[in-house]
């Protein structure tokens, strides 16, 4: 029994691996097949206008987006420009009395 199997291993390793190939190509022509039925009465022209439709919307909300980065940019460098006045004239007062003492 060892014998027949060393023997024929590489026999019997290749039938195998046909068998799983022949699988393999049944499986992928079930798949091409159900695809090929689904699309079969589909309206290709309301398909790119719906296309065409999505990449408006993603460039629209891209846009709306920008805009509000943009403004969150700009709000948070109103801020940071606020609280720096805010700091400087807080220490101004005291910087003027040491100017005075000198």
């Amino acid at each position: 029994m060892i014998n027949f199997f060393g023997t024929y291993s590489g026999e019997i390793c290749g039938f195998g691996g046909f068998l799983t190939a022949i699988a393999a190509l049944l499986y992928a022509r079930t798949r091409v097949a159900e695809f090929e039925r689904s699309v079969r009465d589909l309206d290709w022209q309301q398909v790119s206008e719906m296309s065409l439709d999505v990449a408006k919307l993603k460039k629209a909300a891209q846009k709306w987006q920008n805009n509000a980065n943009a403004m969150e940019k700009v709000s948070s460098k109103e801020m940071f420009e606020m609280a720096l006045a805010e700091k400087l004239r807080r220490e101004s007062p005291a910087t003027v009395t040491r100017m005075r003492d000198m």
